[in-house]
């Protein structure tokens, strides 16, 4: 049950962020157990007080997510949009509630706020948490948390300039988290970016990068700096691409993020951001360049990475990312497919002018079903621009648990793409011929080929700063003519 474990706490921290990227599961904690010393005055004999029906809201997704793995509820995709949908209901009910209770004031407008926040009502949320603001003249952390919630909100509502007061007004008081103020930064350069203004895209895209190296893991999150130090840098990555920067200067930040892993002795940012820097140097037309420098990262983890178990993990990493490397700028191979759901027969080299993503998967995979929403997402996104996704699997001789024939095994395949309600494509190999042709050596893996029939991307896993990095290839390669 790991691989499921791992499935629901990923594809819940990246669904949640998707709603705002400081995960809200954080925010929950801000509250104290309890609630808040002063009582609501809101608050009916005998009722809840705003701020227990927040903490309520605000916890309920984690709380259920336990649940499940507690109890070994198998991963899926629609479970977890299910407990998701019931969250952002319940803030809605909760929301309505409080508003309609008499004599609200002070700190109710915070929580009634929150609620507003939770349910993805972005415009209530900025409304009373402005509110709360101006009767409680701006001071303590729940004052910060509220010019927090404003400027994300602001910023995906592009009301920028907003935004921009809410984070002058958030770093002009305290306390503030270095975190919170790398995602204000890190919202509005995606914001900028989205409405074509680059310089303002690029200097706060700086600015996160900046703030982001002053981040303090804590003992909850050990990973939180490597986090925002990924993430940020490789924003700027795409900002500067965008920009038409030297290569010399968009690699440079990895390179900078390489050096703060191994002095954090950190190997999964320093695989990251090696990672990413091959894919830039190869997308630069200097893939030698990104080979040798695979090769001088595998000897530095020897020096810099102490921990055995880190050293070997990191390694195998790597030396994945070397044999993917062979094909990155290269013709895909063809793939081998015994039988097709839901698609016409077809060879890569017919789908020249199309943009084509395969996706190595299984179903009893937890991180490939995770991966569902995201394929879903990209398929309805830019279906008609070009793109065509193919699920590549096998005959594993195994459907629910059981062992089973080819024939049993086809007709489980097909009612497993209905129930999930996948719009894309199976094709399904007798072999693991294109595993081998494709360097595939752990599910999922992703692989996206340009209109050209190259190799544009490739890499394993679907959370995190993989998930990324595909959004990122794919909206590039799309846009090529």
């Amino acid at each position: 049950m790991i691989k499921h474990r791992i499935a629901f706490i990923l594809a819940l921290s990246a669904i949640i962020t998707a709603l705002a990227p400081q995960p809200l599961l954080a925010q929950a904690r801000r509250i104290p157990p309890g609630g808040q010393s002063n009582p609501s005055p809101s608050a009916p004999v005998g009722g809840r007080t705003p701020a227990e029906l927040y903490e309520e809201v605000s916890a309920y997704a984690e709380k259920k997510i336990d649940e499940f793995i507690r109890t070994k509820v198998k991963f899926d995709p629609k479970l977890l949009e299910q407990t998701l949908q019931e969250q952002r209901r319940m803030a809605s009910l909760h929301a309505t509630q409080v508003a309609s209770r008499p004599n609200l004031a002070g700190e109710d407008f915070y929580y009634l706020g929150m609620l507003y926040h939770l349910s993805d009502n972005q415009e209530r949320a900025i409304e009373n948490l402005q509110r709360f603001l101006k009767e409680q003249a701006g001071k303590g952390e729940n004052a910060q948390t509220a010019r927090y919630i404003i400027a994300l909100d602001t910023s995906k509502d592009d009301r920028l300039e907003e935004a921009e007061t809410a984070l002058k007004d958030y770093v002009a008081h305290e306390p503030r988290r270095a975190s919170e103020q790398a995602n204000i930064e890190s919202t509005l350069a995606k914001a900028y970016r989205k409405n074509k203004q680059p310089e303002r895209a690029i200097a706060h895209g700086e600015a996160a990068f900046k703030i982001a190296k002053t981040v303090e893991p804590t003992v909850k999150n050990a990973n939180l700096r490597d986090y925002w130090v990924f993430n940020t840098a490789n924003s700027l990555v795409e900002l500067y691409t965008d920009a038409k920067k030297p290569i010399e200067t968009v690699a440079a930040v990895l390179e900078e993020v390489r050096r703060l892993a191994l002095e954090y002795k950190s190997s999964r940012l320093y695989t990251d951001a090696t990672s990413r820097l091959a894919n830039v140097l190869v997308d630069g037309g200097r893939k030698m360049d990104a080979v040798k420098m695979l090769e001088d990262s595998l000897a530095n983890l020897k020096t810099h990475i102490t921990n055995p178990n880190e050293q070997r993990m990191a390694s195998q990493e790597l030396q994945r990312k070397q044999k993917q490397l062979r094909l990155q700028g290269e013709i895909a191979p063809e793939i081998a497919i015994v039988k097709w759901i839901d698609q016409a027969p077809v060879k890569l080299s017919d789908l020249r002018g199309r943009v084509v993503l395969l996706d190595f998967w299984a179903t009893w995979c937890g991180p490939c079903l995770a991966a569902f929403p995201h394929l879903t997402e990209w398929h309805e996104k830019y279906k008609d621009r070009g793109l065509v996704i193919l699920g590549i699997t096998l005959f594993y001789g195994q459907a629910e648990g059981q062992t089973v024939d080819k024939d049993y095994e086809f007709s489980f395949l097909e009612r497993f793409k209905k129930m999930h309600r996948l719009p894309y494509g199976f094709a399904v190999a007798a072999s693991e011929d294109n595993h081998r042709n494709y360097g595939v050596q752990g599910i999922p893996t992703t692989v996206i080929i340009d209109r050209r029939g190259i190799i544009r991307y490739i890499g394993t896993g679907s959370s995190g700063p993989n998930h990324q990095q595909v959004a990122e290839t794919l909206e590039k390669v799309i846009e090529e003519k």
